[in-house]
């Protein structure tokens, strides 16, 4: 069986009829008086015209009067221009065809190297698909040749520059006539209607037209169209809508291919920079793998724009063509980089999605102004798609670099994100090659540390005499219960049980030990009321054994009310705190970036640093810092207030103690992968984490009294310049009824590993009703005006 698909499987001939036929119709019509005797005597003696051409030796014979019936099809004026040739049916052998065609088209190749617009590309079966629309055209005039609303379109690949060309097939079977051979068979409308519906399926159609039932005699006029530039638009776009489309190296290829021959331009480069003004990143070929852009060599640094055709393009939000860079007076490192590349010749293109510019779209040539401002806007059509390709793969980038923070780092805070996200892009590059590929190490040098801590006063002793109080109460009603139900039933087991009982009572009574709390509870849990369990049939005990587990908590199973007011009151500390802590950062945020991390134990803690490596293009100097030290002062001030308003509301009343711990010198911090936070980085800079981690415990030196105390807030430094700076501030909270009393000199007792620390301690105002609150929105101006004071 042949293959239909590859194989024409009907049979056609050369024949003049038809053409002769119209010639003699305009003769009879007086339409050409001065050649009709000639052409109508030419044609008598010739009656072979009108027959069909089996033998080559016909056609050659008659040639030069052939060529003149020609003209009435093919005007000779367009010869120049239109692509036109008369030629057999459905056999690409020209006949006939004007001088643009013969320079643009090769037919020796035409039929095995086109690709058309048809399943598999195939023009075989395209045409047998026509000759069957035909057949039924002519039996059953149904027109499906009119009705086809599909062009038909071929690809051409030209062999030298290797760029593609595509016209658009206009066939004019005019002078072609079908004969049937045996007597046709009309197929039925639906069935012709359901063969529409699979136009491209050959085999089904051959099963209703024979092709050895048919012969095509006459000759077809085929013309052919350049629409080259409309379908590399189209085809460019319906690209672009691929996932992936300007990252993966095939897809690009594939695109830039086609711009070449949208252009014609066999050499011309295609890149895509991706810019991220929020981050100030440019990515392209040598910085990632994702893009591609014409900008960079092998070391050409590229990484600053500043004063190039790129910026320029990028602040006039408009096309810029450099026809000859080589003559371009205002070149930048971006330009020599493009001329080492061997770029003459760019036309930039910025991708705008609203307000904001996300990339720039750079088509590059090695010859001068074969790119200019007039072929500019062949582009313009496919730049909505180009935006929004870049756009997709920057939201999924983000998205997948998020991921990649998430499994690396978990939350990370949003003033050092972009430093994790360049981290992120780089990881996730080069897992590309390398699956094994780790985060970089991300440290920031030069920062100030400012840490501070709230926490609940003498909180280990008030949850112990919570929890023993809890334990007592839940033995001596157990006690109590057991004596009863002995007193009824005299068994030797339960005198046993209370005996047990009491024994665990004189221990508690004595005080809490280590493993003391999860003895009894295991005691009560698997022993008493298991064993209370067992007389809860009993009508005469039902009562008592009701009034005990009335005492027990639900979840728990044991008297749980003082432990749980203690941790209610210790959440309600903690919640309050947090938030405000929450609130305060995000409007510090404001006065500059920064990095911020808190802790909630039994109490919260926090720690904030500050620094120009910390953020991008901005520069921080001690101005900043001041401002962040006396907003940190009035922080820990609002925080006892709440703390004092709070009291009313809690079940087991707590007391908070404060402190601050002045570092006057910058440090460096590095991301810990492995503990998913920052620490201090290098054996100088531990001091100070060894300080903060034992400076709650401290004691003020020959008296032993702590020096956090309810009500006052401690300044711990070990620099006298310190001392100066905070007296000052306390000289403005004092005008501003926030501290009250003299500010206390302390010195502080050796602590392992941090020795010669001096603290200073306030009083905070102790009536909260009259104490003002911190307004947010006058912030600035509060600080700024401590800084005056002298």
């Amino acid at each position: 069986m042949q293959n239909t698909t590859t194989i024409f499987p009907f049979t056609s001939f050369l024949n003049f009829r038809l053409l002769v036929e119209h010639w003699e119709q305009r003769i009879r019509e007086g339409h050409l008086p001065a050649f009709a005797s000639y052409i109508q005597n030419y044609i008598d003696g010739a009656p072979e015209l009108k027959q069909p051409m089996e033998d080559g030796a016909v056609f050659a014979k008659h040639k030069p009067f052939l060529d003149f019936l020609m003209s009435a099809v093919i005007p000779t004026a367009s010869g120049d221009t239109e692509l036109t040739v008369a030629l057999q049916p459905f056999r690409f052998k020209s006949l006939y065809s004007t001088e643009a065609f013969d320079r643009n088209i090769s037919f020796d190749t035409f039929e095995k190297q086109a690709h058309a617009n048809v399943p598999g590309g195939k023009i075989t079966l395209g045409k047998t698909i026509r000759a069957c629309m035909m057949i039924l055209e002519k039996y059953q005039s149904f027109g499906l040749i009119a009705k086809n609303p599909r062009p038909v379109l071929v690809t051409l690949r030209d062999p030298v520059s290797g760029l593609d060309k595509v016209y658009r097939i206009e066939i004019n079977h005019k002078f072609c006539d079908v004969i049937a051979k045996t007597e046709y068979k009309p197929i039925e409308k639906n069935v012709i209607k359901f063969l529409m519906e699979k136009l491209y399926d050959v085999d089904l159609w051959l099963q209703y037209i024979h092709p050895e039932d048919f012969e095509f005699h006459g000759l077809f006029i085929m013309r052919l169209i350049d629409v080259t530039e409309q379908e590399m638009l189209s085809s460019i776009k319906y690209d672009l809508l691929e996932r992936n489309a300007v990252t993966r190296t095939e897809s690009f290829v594939q695109i830039q291919h086609k711009l070449r021959s949208l252009f014609g331009i066999p050499d011309m480069r295609l890149g895509i920079a991706y810019l991220d003004p929020n981050n100030n990143l440019v990515t392209n070929s040598q910085a990632s793998e994702c893009w591609n852009s014409v900008t960079c060599g092998d070391n050409v640094p590229c990484h600053d724009f500043t004063g190039s055709v790129y910026e320029r393009s990028w602040m006039e939000k408009r096309y810029v063509t450099i026809e000859n860079l080589e003559d371009y007076p205002f070149k930048s490192v971006i330009e020599d980089s493009l001329l080492k590349n061997g770029i003459r010749n760019i036309l930039l293109a910025p991708l705008i999605d609203g307000e904001e510019i996300i990339g720039m779209l750079e088509l590059a040539t090695p010859t001068p102004a074969k790119l200019n401002p007039v072929s500019a806007h062949k582009v313009e059509n496919v730049l909505p798609m180009f935006t929004a390709a870049v756009k997709r793969v920057k939201e999924e980038m983000s998205t997948e670099v998020r991921a990649i923070i998430q499994e690396e780092c978990t939350a990370i805070h949003p003033a050092v994100q972009w430093k994790f996200f360049e981290a992120g892009l780089n990881l996730l590059n080069r897992r590309r090659t390398d699956e094994k590929a780790t985060l970089e190490e991300i440290a920031f040098k030069d920062v100030y540390p400012l840490y501070g801590l709230a926490d609940v006063r003498n909180s280990s002793i008030e949850r112990n005499m919570a929890i023993q109080r809890d334990l007592q109460q839940n033995l001596k009603l157990a006690k109590d219960l057991l004596t009863k139900i002995y007193t009824a039933s005299k068994l030797p087991l339960l005198e046993e049980a209370i005996f047990k009982t009491d024994e665990q009572l004189r221990k508690i009574n004595l005080g809490l030990a280590s493993g003391d709390e999860s003895n009894v509870l295991d005691f009560l849990k698997s022993e008493i009321n298991p064993m209370i369990a067992h007389f809860e049939e009993d009508e005469n005990l039902q009562r008592p054994i009701a009034r005990y587990r009335a005492n027990l908590d639900p979840t728990f199973g044991v008297v749980y009310k003082r432990r749980k007011a203690f941790e209610e009151s210790l959440g309600l500390i903690n919640q309050a705190i947090s938030d405000y802590l929450d609130d305060a950062e995000t409007e510090a945020q404001k006065m500059f970036p920064h990095y911020f991390e808190k802790y909630k134990t039994d109490g919260v803690e926090f720690t904030i640093y500050l620094g120009s490596s910390l953020v991008k293009n901005r520069t921080f100097d001690l101005f900043n810092l001041r401002n962040f030290r006396l907003w940190q002062l009035l922080v820990m001030i609002e925080v006892n207030r709440k703390i004092e308003a709070l009291k009313l509301k809690m079940k087991t009343v707590l007391e908070i103690t404060q402190l601050i711990l002045v570092h006057d010198q910058p440090i460096s911090i590095r991301f810990r992968p492995d503990e998913k936070q920052f620490d201090v980085d290098g054996a100088y800079d531990i001091r100070y984490e060894i300080v903060k981690k034992r400076i709650d415990k401290a004691h003020i030196k020959n008296t032993g009294e702590r020096l956090t105390q309810p009500g006052k807030l401690a300044i711990v430094y070990n620099q006298a310049k310190v001392e100066d700076e905070y007296k000052r501030y306390f000289h403005y909270l004092k005008a501003k009824g926030m501290i009250t009393g003299e500010v206390e000199e302390l010195e502080l007792e050796e602590l392992p590993g941090a020795t010669g620390l001096r603290a200073l301690r306030i009083q905070i105002t102790s009536e909260p009703l009259s104490l003002p609150a911190v307004d947010n929105d006058n912030l600035l101006k509060d600080i700024e005006e401590g800084l005056r004071v002298h």
